[in-house]
């Protein structure tokens, strides 16, 4: 049993450390999500009272780049939480776990 002990500890606070992690981030994209709709029920009620009018199509199309980059980032967003990690695998649970609860 004694052998198991110095594994546990790692992956013990690999996972403290990735549930932290996923927490914030969860935390993060919660807020960016709440701005983001509070600024587009603000554009509507513009749109409504005749205040502004938008082109959701040109808007649409200028967010096609963004949203690429978003999803290339992601694996960079990976690597740089995972770098010089010995406790890569508990760190993923813990991140894992943060993130489903």
């Amino acid at each position: 049993m004694q052998f198991l002990l110095p594994f546990v500890g790692v992956l013990g606070l690999g996972g403290v450390l990735g549930y932290g992690a996923a927490t914030f981030l969860k935390t993060v994209t919660k807020l960016v999500g709440c701005i983001i709709g509070i600024v587009f029920i603000l554009m509507q009620l513009l749109a409504y009272y005749g205040f502004a009018e938008w082109h959701w199509d040109v808007l649409g199309h200028a967010a096609g780049p963004a949203s690429a980059a978003a999803k290339s980032g992601l694996p960079v967003l990976w690597k740089i939480l995972t770098y010089n990690l010995p406790f890569t695998g508990g760190f993923g649970a813990g991140f894992w776990y943060g993130w489903k609860h």
